[in-house]
Formats: C-alpha cells, sequence, structure tokens
C-alpha cells in the first residue's frame, strides 16, 4: 500500500506539469501562429512558464519522498 501511496503522490503532480506544459506549448504555437514576428518573446515566456509548471513535478517527486521516508 505505500508503494501505490509513492506512485500517486510523484504521478499526480507529474501528470498536472504535464497538462499544464501541453496547454504552455499550445498557447505559445496559437501565439506565434498570430504574430510570428514576436517569436523571441514568445519563446521566452513559453520556457519560463514551462520552469514552473514543471517544478511543480519536481515539488511532487520530494514531497514524495519525504512521505515516504518519514511515514
Amino acid at each position: 500500500m505505500e508503494q501505490l501511496a509513492f506512485g500517486l503522490a510523484y504521478a499526480l503532480p507529474a501528470l498536472g506539469a504535464a497538462l499544464g506544459i501541453g496547454f504552455i506549448g499550445a498557447g505559445a504555437l496559437n501565439a506565434f501562429g498570430r504574430n510570428p514576428e514576436k517569436l523571441g518573446d514568445i519563446r521566452t515566456l513559453m520556457i519560463t512558464a514551462i520552469v514552473f509548471a514543471d517544478s511543480l513535478a519536481i515539488i511532487g517527486i520530494i514531497v514524495a519522498i519525504i512521505a515516504k521516508f518519514l511515514g
């Protein structure tokens, strides 16, 4: 049961981060299609947003590891 909890404690934040990154990429491509001369600005904002979304997955694995060893 602990292994299931560990798996879910990491899988759910990773799933959320993956969905968020997908939405960020779709939004960036849509913005680029509407305004192609702003490629540099769109790319910078996209990478920044991906870093923030990916931090959720990193926090999720840290919390899962802490919960596994302390629980």
